[in-house]
């Protein structure tokens, strides 16, 4: 859709003397559109822009949700003016993800079982129970701090023990670096596609998208899956979402390089192997780094 503009014929800005094609100033970069009119135009306007946002934003979810990876081939060969920007797209969804897996972790833990949080997974303990192994943890953390010789094994423990005495404050750092890791994890990703799909003279970004569609939808289906388990209490999120995202990922594998069914399948299985592994070890990595921060 394009935009309607009311253009000046001198640029307010620098007073470059515009011509009609001109829809910016060619020597300030001021953009040629006049503000200065009745508020209801302006109300028009926005109405205008936001309601072709929101098109922009479904035709994009639609083919992420349903049509895997349909969109990174559209964004590969170029068509991209009708859908929302890969890396907008990710962080936009990446603020939602983060947001509720906050309130998901921040929740009591009759409302959290059954559920699965990115620290510690507790299912079917009671109160009392809880608190005496926390207890014991702390009181086997002394041991071990006054035990240990190590400068550095006995500053982990004692940096251990600082992080694990405050819970809500451990969640939310270890929540912070988590999304930092998923960062990382996108081009990491994208270049163990890339090293695994080097003869089709694919350029490295077009691996990047493929990436970036991949953990957005991995987002999204994690958010709609914490939804159901709201409603029903019993709903295994990691295991639903974990096999859903290994289907998506064959799946999106068969159409954007365009291999046979058993050519992909064997180059999905190292694929995912070496995916999870990763995704493993930076989360050790992302632990490490948090209790070291407390």
């Amino acid at each position: 859709m394009a935009k309607r503009r009311r253009k000046f014929t001198q640029c307010p800005n620098c007073g470059y003397i515009f011509e009609e094609v001109n829809n910016y100033c060619p020597n300030c970069g001021q953009e040629n559109h006049d503000l200065n009119v009745p508020a209801k135009h302006l109300i028009a306007e926005f109405f205008e822009g936001t309601l072709h946002f929101d098109t922009k934003v479904w035709h994009t979810l639609k083919l992420l949700l349903f049509k895997p990876g349909l969109l990174t081939e559209k964004f590969n060969v170029g068509q991209r003016a009708s859908y929302v920007p890969p890396f907008r797209l990710y962080v936009f969804i990446s603020i939602i993800f983060f947001f509720v897996l906050a309130l998901r972790g921040g929740s009591s833990p009759e409302e959290a079982k059954g559920s699965f949080t990115p620290d510690v997974e507790i299912k079917g303990l009671e109160a009392d129970t809880v608190a005496e192994t926390s207890e014991a943890a702390v009181a086997l953390s002394d041991s071990l701090i006054q035990a240990i010789d190590s400068p550095f094994l006995k500053e982990l423990s004692v940096k251990f023990k600082t992080f694990t005495s405050d819970e809500e404050q451990s969640r939310q750092k270890l929540l912070k670096n988590t999304s930092f890791m998923m960062f990382i994890l996108m081009p990491f990703f994208g270049f163990v596609l890339y090293l695994f799909y080097r003869r089709q003279d694919r350029n490295y970004v077009e691996h990047l998208m493929f990436s970036i569609h991949f953990h957005t939808f991995f987002f999204l289906i994690t958010i709609v899956a914490i939804g159901i388990e709201y409603f029903i209490k019993s709903f295994e999120v990691d295991t639903w979402v974990f096999w859903i995202a290994l289907l998506y990922l064959f799946l999106a594998m068969l159409r954007v390089y365009k291999q046979s069914f058993w050519r992909t399948f064997l180059k999905f299985l190292p694929v995912s192997f070496l995916y999870i592994l990763s995704l493993l070890a930076l989360f050790l990595g992302t632990l490490f780094i948090s209790v070291m921060m407390s």
